[in-house]
């Protein structure tokens, strides 16, 4: 299968969006457009959810990728995206080298056990072409979380490391693009992945028909699943995250 990509030249700055995935999805913005927004006020998560702004150097971006044909690992995609912007955290944000960085299946990046990174993929097909959109919100710089965001954060309040989200754009295109080239090329790169994995090793929580199921958390598959192990020594495989997926430590 082949993947158009980003082009660096099909960006489009917006000082205010609504949801720049939406935008993106417009049939007037061909593949390979991309948008960088510097507020946006109906952004969204996955199941529904919101994504809130925060920090005075919020990070909100969308891209439009395309390909032949659907993939037959569709959950790598986010996964993928996740390791370009772990590794964009970690070149332009030295102190970032210095926390504990972790990737949450499917789709979030944890600084700290704080996330400050969200990932949103959405599918469009038209004939034999799919489209790929793809929501990064990242929270660059900040210095105040609001009390009802406490597991949200920041990746640096070092005042030495503000305005570099141009940086942070310039370096995270030619990654992302990779990423989509290492997906459609069939490269594995679950390692990095299971190396920054969040909870791995840790006793999962879910609820399932009513009751709650707990297990050991192994790692990720190399079709992007996540693993576990109950305490009988069943094999547990998601494809999706349970609505209250958690760690009990």
């Amino acid at each position: 299968m082949s993947f158009q990509l980003l082009d660096p030249e099909k960006g489009i700055f917006l000082s205010e969006a609504g949801s720049t995935n939406t935008i993106l999805k417009g049939k007037e913005f061909p593949p390979g457009s991309w948008i960088l927004a510097d507020f946006q006020s109906s952004g969204r998560g996955r199941k529904g959810k919101t994504w809130s702004i925060l920090g005075e150097e919020p990070f909100i971006f969308s891209g439009k990728f395309s390909s032949d044909s659907n993939l037959s690992s569709p959950g790598l995609f986010s996964l993928y995206v996740g390791v370009a912007v772990a590794k964009t955290i970690l070149s332009i944000y030295p102190s970032a080298s210095k926390k504990d960085l972790r990737i949450k299946w499917p789709n979030d990046i944890y600084l700290n056990g704080k996330k400050v990174c969200g990932i949103l993929i959405e599918t469009e097909k038209e004939g034999e072409v799919w489209d790929w959109i793809l929501g990064i919100g990242v929270n660059l710089f900040g210095t105040e979380i609001l009390d009802y965001l406490s597991d949200a954060g920041f990746i640096t309040d070092d005042e030495n490391e503000k305005g570099r989200r141009s940086r942070f754009l310039e370096t995270l295109l030619p990654l992302l693009n990779d990423a989509v080239l290492a997906i459609s090329d069939g490269e594995k790169r679950i390692e990095f992945i299971n190396e920054k994995l969040l909870w791995k090793g840790e006793t999962i929580a879910w609820t399932e028909s009513g009751e709650q199921k707990t297990a050991t958390l192994l790692g990720v598959n190399e079709e992007g699943k996540l693993l576990a192990r109950t305490s009988v020594g069943n094999m547990v495989e998601f494809i999706d995250s349970p609505e209250d997926f958690r760690s009990l430590g």
